[in-house]
């Protein structure tokens, strides 16, 4: 096997060092973009630490305190002098720090790429053919994801305080000249108001019981959003991509004069006519290009989802729209990792810690569909409303969430009793197509209930008509 010649760039980190040695007060603006770690010579890396050190502790940045760093280091025949009028004329121009910074960052995460891959050859080469390759795989991407993470880094960077007051007043004086909105529409204007959309940086959740509507919530969303020309990936961990389309054919058909056309039907098929498949063909005519991503694998990892949102971010970049929203359906199948060996609470701590971390680095709204647990079936009918104690597995998903909405439909508990009394009919015709969401918490904005239409067989929620 041929010796790889690790990525480098030694001009770069020496006339980055050169242009600090030239404007110090650069050194704070250039530490956000590298550390000590990202230079390849060995010299340079102690260089640049003897300067950050200095800068902590309010002492000059020099070329005495270079040459102090330097001490009685080879530099390959060059006097100390000559190597610092060297540093110095590297730097031709302070103005192209950001550059110089940049080139010595992306040096060292290819670096870092380069021996992740050698160390899954050598990891990969290692083992028999009988073992299995999926925690070689889940290691790999975890790896990758860290270099991919601090590329992303600019996202999450430091900012003052008056900075970001100056940004909070500019979204709020947008906000003030639209819709009020400080983030991505649901698209259900009465969601829409009382929680002023989906921002950048939340993890919002999505909770209920098996039949409350958490898939049809989500796809109406999804859709909805996607319509209004904001990228959705859109991660299906149960459903493949046509029940998906079936689903938002059905909903996209939907309209108060036409006959409806369920998702069922479509997937049977026997008993649609011309004309349904007319509308149909329209339908995705008029929304097949609406920019959602389906990803329909099953068993995926946390890591292997944000790894692959990246490579969404990108192709929705490439077709000029930008991704906005992730949505998974839903956490009880994503693949936790070995690392708590089937510790549940641990595990979904992992998972929903991981995943708002994610949305603040890729700078999207991160909409996670997940169950509640059973105690809400051995409450008095009366009372099986979603609460916070009801999410399932862990409270790290109510701590790491900056919205939490729980579903309910009465209509399914009644639907499902043998024995109505009269009264108990009338409410069901009631509240057939009835759906609350209660929005339990919201790091800024109250908590209060709202009641929509939804009629899940077409997959459509929506404000309930005035």
């Amino acid at each position: 096997m041929s010796v790889v010649e690790l990525p480098h760039s030694i001009d770069s980190e020496m006339a980055l060092i050169g242009a600090v040695l030239v404007q110090p007060d650069v050194l704070e603006r250039a530490m956000d973009l590298v550390t000590v770690d990202d230079f390849v010579e060995p010299i340079h890396a102690r260089i640049w630490e003897a300067m950050c050190s200095a800068s902590a502790r309010g002492d000059s940045i020099n070329a005495r305190l270079v040459r102090e760093a330097i001490g009685n280091h080879d530099l390959g025949g060059a006097s100390v002098a000559q190597y610092l009028e060297r540093l110095y004329s590297e730097a031709s121009t302070v103005a192209n720090l950001s550059g110089y910074a940049r080139a010595v960052r992306h040096a060292a995460q290819l670096r870092r790429l380069v021996s992740t891959g050698q160390e899954i050859i050598n990891r990969a080469s290692s083992v028999s053919v009988m073992d299995d390759p999926a925690p070689i795989a889940a290691e790999a991407i975890e790896q990758l994801d860290a270099v991919s993470s601090a590329s992303l880094a600019n996202h999450v960077r430091r900012v003052s305080l008056g900075d970001a007051m100056a940004e909070a007043i500019s979204a709020s004086e947008q906000a003030r000249g639209g819709n009020g909105l400080r983030g991505v529409p649901y698209g259900i204007p009465s969601l829409d108001r009382a929680t002023l959309g989906m921002r950048p940086g939340q993890l919002i959740i999505i909770a209920g019981r098996p039949g409350m509507g958490k898939s049809t919530v989500g796809v109406s969303i999804a859709m909805k959003t996607a319509a209004r020309g904001y990228g959705v990936y859109f991660v299906s961990l149960e459903m493949v991509a046509q029940e998906l389309a079936e689903r938002a054919l059905a909903s996209l058909c939907w309209s108060a004069g036409a006959e409806p056309i369920t998702y069922q039907a479509i997937a049977e098929a026997t008993r649609l006519s011309d004309d349904d498949f007319a509308r149909l063909r329209r339908a995705q005519e008029k929304y097949g290009r609406d920019p959602i991503v389906i990803e329909q694998q099953s068993g995926l990892s946390v890591q292997q989802i944000i790894a692959r949102a990246r490579q969404v971010r990108t192709m929705l970049d490439k077709r000029g729209k930008q991704l906005s929203v992730i949505m998974i359906d839903h956490l009880g199948l994503i693949r936790p990792s070995h690392r708590y060996a089937g510790a549940r609470v641990q595990e979904v701590a992992e998972i929903t810690g991981a995943l708002k971390v994610a949305a603040k680095e890729l700078g999207v709204a991160i909409v996670l569909l997940c169950q509640l647990s059973r105690q809400t079936e051995q409450r008095s009918a009366s009372d099986r409303r979603p609460q916070l104690s009801d999410l399932r597995d862990s409270g790290a998903i109510e701590q790491d969430a900056d919205v939490v909405m729980g579903l309910y439909r009465e209509a399914y508990y009644l639907s499902r009793k043998s024995d109505l009394s009269d009264e108990e009919r009338e409410r069901l015709l009631e509240v057939q197509d009835r759906i609350e969401i209660e929005i339990l918490k919201q790091r800024q904005g109250p908590t209060r209930r709202l009641t929509l239409f939804c009629n899940v067989a077409c997959n459509v929620v929506e404000d309930l008509a005035q």
